[in-house]
């Protein structure tokens, strides 16, 4: 399995694994599934400022996490919100921390200083995820979402990534790194796991 940044063929593949996740579960307060052009528009926006990383198991992506705007006045610029999606077949195996992992280094040597998690509730992979990697609890807003014929509360969840000194600089885009830097934390990333799936042959 490799770590790599969201090419434009990847993302169909992607919305097909966003789409049970805005049918069937509370995880996005998205209520309709976005078309194909939609959602690639939905990439290209977020992909010119901030990181968006597939995991790819022998060809197919096997989950993807991307930073976004947490708010969108000046002042809150240097934080930024995470989200992670995982197929059903690959989760337990660890990859949504691989993948936050790799995205926490690249925001921090973008400039960033706050990440946000927003995680609906009760989710207690998520909460389980966000405190093995740092973040703790802001607060819990009650009733902040209505989908699938209920109320649903939503934490919210952050983690500093650097001290908080002045910054002197606004956060660069992700295409100012060097591509030797992101290639680096990608393949740092790079898992060696064989999930539990009977009906695929894995080779060794």
């Amino acid at each position: 399995m490799i770590l790599q940044l969201i090419k434009e063929e990847d993302v169909g593949e992607v919305l097909e694994i966003y789409t049970p996740y805005v049918r069937n579960t509370a995880i996005t307060f998205e209520y309709e599934v976005p078309s194909l052009e939609k959602f690639s528009e939905r990439v290209h926006h977020y992909t010119e400022q901030y990181p968006w990383i597939v995991a790819k198991d022998h060809g197919m992506i096997a989950g993807y996490a991307y930073a976004s705007v947490y708010r969108g006045r000046e002042a809150y610029q240097w934080g930024c919100e995470l989200s992670v999606y995982v197929r059903s077949e690959f989760q337990g195996i660890g990859l949504g921390r691989t993948l936050y992992s790799a995205l926490l280094d690249l925001l921090t040597l973008q400039g960033y200083y706050t990440v946000y998690g927003v995680v609906t509730l009760p989710n207690e992979a998520s909460m389980a995820l966000h405190k093995q990697l740092g973040f703790i609890i802001e607060g819990i807003q009650k009733n902040s979402g209505y989908k699938l014929g209920e109320w649903h509360d939503t934490a919210i969840l952050s983690r500093s990534l650097q001290d908080y000194t002045t910054p002197e600089t606004f956060p660069k885009s992700i295409h100012e790194l060097p591509q030797g830097i992101i290639d680096s934390i990608l393949a740092k990333g790079t898992l060696h796991l064989i999930p539990n799936i009977p009906d695929r042959n894995i080779p060794d």
